[in-house]
């Protein structure tokens, strides 16, 4: 909609007024039209005064979308114009009227004005109107003296609005900073002048034990010899208060270290200085056990051996030996053997002999379990045993083939894994006993290598595992069909 807006700063171009022609010559009725024109323009700005389509300063302008925060005022630079901090009202047909504030203005070929909107944001469409706030940051038109207390909002006047320096004693009425305005700890040693604080300036009694910063009483602090016997609570000095190592000997009255004041069990071999224990100091009733002699390796019962011993016990020894023709001499171990008719054969130590070469031969066959066996006797017991073979468990009860060897299922407390082999014994039908390999899912087979009479017969297989058959053997004696 055309309005003062359009018109230009350059007189000659103002040809035309709301579509009016004004141009040399015009016709009288354009006249009273076009002055009619203008007081209807100069009426719609009137309206909303604060509000200045500035555009780009002279006559019609174009003004861009760039981005969502963004247009361009086109052709020209209007930086100065359109500086930060200036309000900014913009229509459009998809936000309508939106309003902002400039966060920065630039030129290169035209104008861009970035602008951070109250709510809303533009469109990628043409843009109707961009207005300018009327005040302005720089130049202000307001006249001085004008903005009273009445026109300040009631808590605006911030801290950054003052400048540095400007409350002065003569802006502070007299009397009127009390306790409340003070912040807490802003008085200081660097705001009380040296000596203030007087005796006077002391209430009696002010400085109590409350208003001393523990452990500030110092050494330096205390006078010498104040503190006495009086100043000292009863029971207050104890083992903290002795410097390490303080009490010493001549600290400690004779025979003051009496059995009561030793713990149990404090005086041990440390404490005893190396041979000062006489015999004198051993109390005649004091029982030396046979376990305190050679390092308590005798007993009583051993030293009791020593009872009625009444001269060298070596030359006691040597009186009892009996010499005789076969046993004239037990020196070394082969006369020995010779002299006993033992021939070669090693002498039992403890419940063991050993045979070095040579064999033990006529044996009978053994009868009782601790009864020597021949090699005839064992080859016969093994005869027919072959290779044994390893089963990880075995059944206890009827095991279904069709689905009871799966992986995770359990055998004798057992749980199965994928491959392992199952010793079945149990089964209903005989003929499905042998082994099994266990499988992911479904029915199981026999052990491939286990799976015919000739591969069983004779043949033993050790449980590895189980609750009732763990490391139990067990032995196929069958060799027909099964």
């Amino acid at each position: 909609m055309a309005g003062i807006k359009d018109y230009s700063t350059t007189q000659a171009n103002n040809t035309s007024l709301n579509g009016i022609s004004t141009a040399e010559g015009m016709l009288p009725s354009n006249l009273n039209n076009a002055i009619r024109a203008l007081m209807k323009n100069t009426r719609d700005w009137y309206n909303d005064s604060q509000w200045v389509e500035y555009g780009d300063g002279s006559g019609a302008y174009t003004a861009t979308y760039a981005s969502a925060t963004s247009f361009t005022i086109d052709g020209v630079d209007v930086t100065s114009f359109y500086h930060a901090g200036r309000r900014i009202k913009l229509t459009a047909s998809t936000p309508g009227t939106i309003y902002g504030t400039i966060a920065s203005s630039s030129f290169s070929t035209n104008t861009t004005i970035n602008v951070t909107w109250d709510s809303g944001s533009l469109s990628n469409e043409a843009i109707t109107n961009v207005y300018v706030a009327a005040l302005s940051k720089t130049n202000s038109s307001i006249p001085t003296e004008i903005i009273g207390t009445s026109n300040i909002a009631d808590g605006a006047v911030t801290t950054a609005k003052i400048a540095a320096d400007a409350v002065n004693g003569s802006k502070i009425a007299d009397d009127s900073i009390d306790s409340e305005h003070y912040v807490d700890g802003s008085i200081d040693t660097a705001h009380i002048a040296d000596s203030q604080i007087t005796d006077a300036k002391l209430a009696t009694d002010s400085v109590t034990t409350v208003k001393i910063t523990d452990a500030n009483v110092t050494t330096a602090k205390i006078a010498a010899d104040a503190i006495t016997n009086a100043k000292i609570a009863d029971d207050s000095i104890d083992s903290e208060q002795y410097v390490d190592g303080s009490i010493d000997t001549a600290h400690i009255a004779d025979s003051q270290i009496t059995t009561a004041k030793l713990a149990d069990n404090s005086v041990t071999s440390a404490k005893i200085v190396d041979g000062s224990i006489v015999n004198a100091d051993v109390n005649a009733s004091a029982a030396i056990d046979a376990t305190k002699i050679h390092d308590g390796t005798i007993s009583n019962t051993e030293f009791g051996y020593l009872n009625g011993v009444s001269s060298a016990i070596q030359t006691q020894l040597d009186a009892k030996l009996t010499a005789s023709n076969n046993l004239s001499d037990l020196t070394t171990a082969s006369t020995a053997r010779t002299n006993l008719g033992l021939g070669t054969i090693a002498t039992q130590d403890a419940n063991n002999v050993s045979i070095s070469g040579g064999a033990v031969t006529g044996l009978g066959s053994p009868s009782a379990s601790s009864d020597a066996a021949t090699k005839n006797y064992v080859d016969q017991a093994v005869a027919g045993l072959r290779t044994r073979t390893i089963a990880e468990c075995a059944s206890t009860g009827n095991v279904s083939l069709s689905n009871g060897l799966e992986a995770g299922d359990s055998i004798d407390g057992v749980t199965l894994v994928a491959g392992d082999r199952v010793l079945l014994k149990d089964q209903t039908d005989a003929t499905e006993n042998g082994l099994y390999l266990a499988v992911s899912s479904g029915a199981a087979s026999r052990d491939p290598e286990h799976d015919t009479i000739a591969e069983l017969s004779g043949g033993m297989v050790v449980v590895n595992q189980g609750t009732a058959n763990d490391n139990k053997i067990f032995l196929c004696t069958t060799d027909n069909t099964g």
